[in-house]
C-alpha cells in the first residue's frame, strides 16, 4: 500500500509498540531502506533523513514480513572489517585494486599479454587511441581551430592584467634546431619474451613484451565499456575471462589473498554511470561464482566520487583516458536523464600533443605513438607539463630520455611553448579530436531490454503499462452516456495502446534524449546540457553551484579555472547560484583515486549491509536481486 510518510503512523498501528521498524522509501522507481525509530503514537527519529523523504510515497513492511525469497539465506548482518573488503576500480588504461584500509590503491595498466598460438591470428589493442587518415578538408579544419586557439590565448590577460605573450610553433621549431640527443650508456631495459611467461603478462609488463614474439594484447575495458569487438579475444566470455586472470593475479600478488581465502571477504565493483545490464549481470556472476568472493555489490563510479569529496549533491565530470562523463548526483543516486557520455579522453590530448610537436620540430623523430614505449612516453609528457596556466608564459624547457634494449640511451633537452596549453584546451574545442576519429559523438543511458531470468524486467513493464492503459480507458467509455462517446473512447483505448511505450516508473529516457545524443559535446557543453536536464530549477542551481572534476584527465593546472570562466559565460541567468565552486582534488587527494576512496568509505558504512549479494542468493535468485540491491535504477 503506497502512503505517504505522515500518514503511516495512522495506517500501520502495530508499528507504534516496535522500537525499531524497517521501511522503504519510494522515490524515482527507487526503494531506499530507511531505520525508523518510535515512540508512544508518535514518530520520533528516521535516521536524519526524515525532512528529505517526509512527503514521497513510501511502503512499511515489518522485517519478519519481507520476502523471504531473498532473505532467508542470509546471514545475519555483521560489522564488515575495512581489511576484508577489496575495492576494484577497473578502467580504460589503469586498474585501481586494494583493500578499503588502504590509503591509496595499487595502480596497474589494465591490460593482459597473452603468446599468440602457432599460425594463429594477430591481435593488439594499442596504449593510445590510434590516429586515422584524414581528408584535406578535415586537415585544414584542424589547422583552423587551432590557429583560432592561439588568437585566443594571444588576447588573453595574466593574473596580474598584464597581456600574455604567445609563442608560435616557428619560434619553437627554431629554438629546438640546436639541440641534439645526449648518449648516454646502453641501456638495461629487457623486452619479456615467450620463454620467461608461462600463460601471461600482466600489468605494467604489457608495454615489454617483444614485438617480435607476436602477443596478443587485450585491454578489457575500452571507452568506459568492456572492450566486446570481433577480433581474437574480443568475445564477452574472452573479456571475462581475461578480467578474472588481471583481477585474480591482482589479488593474489599484490594485496597477497590466496584465492582460496576469497571466501571470508567481499568486493566492491566500480562501474560506469551509463551501464550495460547485461554485462553488469555477468560482472556479479564473474565476483561470486568465478573469483569466490564471498559478497559484493556494485557502485557508480560518479556516486562514489561523491562519497570520496564528501558531497551530498554535485555535477561529477568524470575525464578518463578514453572517454568524458558528466552526471548529477544527489543523494547517491545519479540522475539518469542528466548522464551523458563522449568517447573522449586523456588519449585523445596525448595524440593532440603529439600532433602539435611534430608541427613545432619535436627531435625525437622516430617516435612512434603506436609503439607502447612511446605511447608511455608522450603520455608521461603530457602528464608532466601540459597545463592551463596562462600565468607561464613563453618557451619552457622539456627534458625526457628515450630508452631501448640493447641500444644506447638518448636524453633530450628540447623547447616547448603554447603547444603545452593547446593539448588540453582541445577539451574545449573538441573538433581537433579528430585526429583519432570522427564519431566521439554524445551518448545517454540505453534503454532497458528484456531479461529471460528477469520476469519483472522492462519488457513486462511495457506491456503491463499499455494493458492498465488501455483498461482505464476502457472504464472511461463504459461510463460515458451516449453511444458516440463510447465510440470516441474505444478509439482513444486502441490508439493509446498502439502509442504508449513505457509508463512512468520504467520510462529509460527522456523523449528528447535521442536526436541531442547525436551531438558532439565540449567539456562545457556538455556539463550545461547534463544539468539542464534534471528535474527541477532548485536542482539545476544546486548542480551549477558545485562541479566535482574528477578521473586522471583533470590533472592539468588550471583546468578549474578556465572551466569557471567558459562556464560562467554560459549558465542561465535564473539558474545563477551565489557562487559556483569547482572542485579538483577533494581533500588533497588524487582526482584519479576520489572514486575508488568512495567506494572504500561507503563499503564500511552500517547501511551498507543491506546491499550484499552473497553467492547462495545469486545462484538462487540470480539477477532478479540486482532490482531489489543495486543502488541504481534497474
Amino acid at each position: 500500500m503506497l502512503t505517504t510518510l505522515s500518514e503511516c503512523i495512522h495506517l500501520y498501528p502495530p508499528l507504534y509498540n516496535e522500537k525499531i521498524s524497517k521501511i522503504f522509501i519510494k522515490k524515482d522507481s527507487l526503494y531506499f531502506l530507511v531505520e525508523i525509530a518510535w515512540s508512544t503514537k508518535r514518530l520520533k527519529h528516521v535516521d536524519g533523513v526524515a525532512n528529505l523523504f517526509s512527503n514521497l510515497p513510501v511502503v512499511c513492511f515489518k522485517k519478519k514480513n519481507m520476502n523471504t525469497s531473498v532473505t532467508q539465506d542470509q546471514p545475519q548482518s555483521e560489522p564488515i572489517q575495512a581489511q576484508a573488503c577489496i575495492i576494484i576500480h577497473p578502467g580504460s588504461k589503469h586498474l585501481r585494486i586494494g583493500r578499503a584500509s588502504d590509503v591509496n590503491p595499487h595502480t596497474i595498466l589494465h591490460a593482459i599479454a597473452r603468446p599468440r598460438k602457432p599460425e594463429g591470428p594477430l591481435h593488439r589493442d594499442p596504449l593510445l587511441i590510434p590516429t586515422v587518415s584524414l581528408s584535406k578538408e578535415t586537415s585544414v579544419q584542424i589547422e583552423e581551430n587551432y590557429q583560432a586557439m592561439r588568437g585566443t590565448l594571444q588576447s588573453c590577460l595574466r593574473s596580474d592584467g598584464t597581456p600574455r605573450p604567445a609563442t608560435s610553433s616557428h619560434q619553437v621549431a627554431i629554438a629546438n634546431k640546436q639541440f641534439t640527443p645526449i648518449q648516454g650508456s646502453v641501456s638495461n631495459l629487457q623486452l619479456v619474451t615467450k620463454s620467461d611467461v608461462k600463460d601471461y603478462i600482466i600489468g605494467d609488463q604489457v608495454l615489454y613484451a617483444h614485438p617480435a614474439e607476436h602477443f596478443n594484447v587485450h585491454f578489457p575495458f575500452r571507452h568506459g565499456d568492456l572492450n566486446i569487438h570481433p577480433g581474437v579475444g574480443g568475445s564477452l566470455s574472452s573479456v571475462l575471462a581475461d578480467l578474472e586472470t588481471i583481477w585474480g593475479h591482482c589479488i593474489v600478488n599484490l594485496l597477497e589473498i590466496p584465492r582460496s581465502e576469497l571466501k571470508h571477504y567481499k568486493a566492491v565493483l566500480v562501474i560506469p554511470d551509463i551501464y550495460n545490464r547485461l554485462y553488469l549481470k555477468e560482472l556479479v556472476g564473474l565476483l561470486v561464482n568465478q573469483l569466490g568472493f564471498g559478497g559484493c555489490f556494485l557502485l557508480q563510479d560518479h556516486v562514489a566520487a561523491t562519497f570520496g569529496a564528501g558531497l551530498g549533491a554535485a555535477c561529477v565530470v568524470d575525464l578518463g583516458d578514453q572517454k568524458t562523463s558528466v552526471s548529477c548526483v544527489e543523494d547517491a543516486l545519479s540522475q539518469r536523464a542528466t548522464r551523458i557520455r563522449m568517447d573522449y579522453g586523456g588519449a585523445d590530448v596525448t595524440q593532440s600533443f603529439y600532433y602539435l610537436l611534430q608541427r613545432a620540430g619535436f627531435p625525437y623523430k622516430e617516435c612512434q605513438p603506436q609503439h607502447p614505449l612511446d605511447g608511455a612516453l608522450l603520455s608521461r609528457l603530457k602528464e608532466g607539463y601540459c597545463h592551463l596556466n596562462l600565468d607561464l608564459c613563453g618557451l619552457r624547457d622539456v627534458n625526457f630520455v628515450v630508452e631501448r634494449p640493447g641500444i644506447p640511451t638518448l636524453r633530450y633537452h628540447i623547447k616547448i611553448g603554447d603547444e603545452l596549453l593547446l593539448a588540453p584546451l582541445g577539451l574545449f574545442n573538441t573538433e581537433v579530436f579528430a585526429l583519432a576519429g570522427l564519431d566521439k559523438r554524445g551518448q545517454g543511458q540505453a534503454n532497458a531490454t528484456g531479461d529471460p531470468e528477469d520476469p519483472h524486467d522492462a519488457n513486462y513493464l511495457r506491456e503491463t503499462s499499455r494493458r492498465a492503459h488501455k483498461e482505464a480507458l476502457e472504464n472511461q467509455s463504459a461510463s460515458a452516456a451516449s453511444m458516440d462517446t463510447a465510440e470516441n473512447s474505444a478509439t482513444a483505448a486502441a490508439q493509446g495502446e498502439d502509442d504508449l511505450v513505457v509508463d512512468s516508473l520504467a520510462a529509460d529516457a527522456a523523449p528528447d534524449d535521442q536526436p541531442q545524443q547525436q551531438l558532439l559535446y565540449s567539456l562545457d557543453q556538455a556539463i550545461l546540457h547534463s544539468i539542464e536536464r534534471c528535474s527541477s530549477d532548485e536542482m539545476k542551481r544546486r548542480m551549477y553551484s558545485c562541479i566535482l572534476l574528477v578521473g586522471g584527465g583533470a590533472k592539468f593546472e588550471g583546468l578549474s579555472t578556465w572551466l569557471h570562466n567558459r562556464l560562467l559565460l554560459q549558465i542561465p541567468f535564473q539558474f545563477r547560484p551565489e557562487q559556483t565552486e569547482i572542485i579538483v582534488g577533494p581533500k588533497e587527494m588524487d582526482p584519479s583515486m576520489v572514486a575508488w576512496k568512495g567506494a572504500a568509505i561507503m563499503s564500511c558504512l552500517e547501511s551498507a549491509q543491506e546491499l550484499w549479494i552473497r553467492p547462495a542468493e545469486w545462484k538462487k535468485i540470480g539477477v532478479r536481486l540486482l532490482r531489489e540491491r543495486a543502488l541504481f535504477y534497474w
